[in-house]
């Protein structure tokens, strides 16, 4: 099941630069693409395995080009991992 809980849908629908964590989720990662995130404007939570990865902004959103798309996704860095309580 795939879900995506968003306060900002720009960021939901836009590939995003993660740094720390797990090194499946290290590098550019499309949001959409991933099993279930919930985002905010500054933090984004990833379901991986039996928990959650935390990052928090490290850059904000460029400003777009003339075209309407951003000329580099937001960074985020990791700062910890939550399990799912069973």
């Amino acid at each position: 099941m795939r879900r995506v809980a968003h306060d900002s849908s720009a960021i939901a629908m836009s590939s995003v630069q993660l740094e720390g964590g797990p090194n499946e989720l290290s590098g550019t990662v499309e949001l959409a693409e991933l099993d279930e995130v919930k985002i905010s404007e500054e933090k984004i939570k990833i379901r991986y395995g039996n928990g959650y990865e935390h990052y928090e902004t490290v850059r904000p959103a460029p400003p777009r080009t003339s075209g309407g798309e951003e000329s580099e996704p937001m960074t985020f860095r990791w700062v910890g991992r939550t399990k799912i309580a069973e």
